[in-house]
């Protein structure tokens, strides 16, 4: 039976992510603090009292952007403070609801980024707004035995987290998520979710997270020798509840 191995959220997109035990969950939801926050570039227009969902390539992301892998982030248990640091010397340290410190922090992603930004990169946010891939507020699951038959194709042991996924699963057979369809509910902890869709893949995944450097092509070896270019499932939340490290992952009929 399928085992939650472990759980994300990505508090900035486009920048590392941070481990939860457990997280709380309520209907329609993504995990609290999620893709909260988003560095878009100075020539993207958001408007944060009328927010919408816009294209990744609006942001600061890693499939156009591998050098953010070089950060090393983490984040207080809120989110809302964060620490950057490169080759162990600490580049930024504050809170993302202050405006003296986001100041700082587009000032060094500015310098951090150079003029590949498209103008000064601004930290924004919106009220219950995510700034995810797809418009609806979702979770991203991933099946771990995938990745290690992906990595077994290419040759080279993949790091999971090149998929961005809030649940990783383990116990699962390789790519037995692509026999789930669309509504089919799963039960995790004492949530229940629903499959929206399945994630297609796109050149983020390509960045080795440890050298900051693009080094492979998965979307092209996903569509070539797997059948299409898919890793992954997104699930919306159906029920209030509680997951947690540990807990099963079940298909219910």
């Amino acid at each position: 039976m399928a085992v939650i191995s472990s759980l994300m959220r990505y508090p900035v997109k486009g920048l590392a992510g941070q481990a939860l035990p457990a997280v709380e969950l309520a209907p329609g939801q993504a995990i609290s603090g999620d893709r909260a926050y988003a560095l878009r570039h100075g020539t993207t227009e958001f408007d944060r009292d009328n927010p919408v969902h816009l294209s990744k390539t609006k942001f600061l992301a890693l499939m156009t952007h591998a050098e953010l892998a070089a950060l090393d982030v983490s984040f207080a248990d809120t989110a809302d403070v964060m620490t950057l640091s490169k080759d162990g010397e600490l580049m930024f340290h504050g809170s993302l609801e202050n405006a003296d410190y986001v100041h700082r922090l587009e000032t060094f992603m500015a310098s951090f980024i150079g003029e590949r930004a498209k103008g000064a990169p601004r930290l924004e946010q919106a009220e219950n707004h995510m700034f995810s891939d797809v418009p609806e507020k979702c979770l991203s699951v991933v099946n771990l035995a995938s990745v290690k038959a992906l990595s077994d194709h290419v040759g080279a042991e993949l790091d999971p987290l090149r998929f961005r996924a809030n649940i990783y699963l383990a116990n699962l057979p390789a790519w037995a998520e692509r026999d789930w369809e669309a509504g089919q509910q799963f039960s995790a902890g004492n949530v229940q979710l629903t499959l929206m869709k399945p994630i297609v893949r796109c050149n983020a995944t390509n960045v080795n997270l440890e050298t900051a450097e693009v080094d492979q092509n998965l979307p092209k070896a996903l569509q070539k020798e797997f059948g299409a270019n898919l890793m992954g499932i997104y699930c919306t939340v159906d029920t209030a509840g509680t997951i947690t490290a540990g807990d099963q992952f079940t298909a219910l009929c």
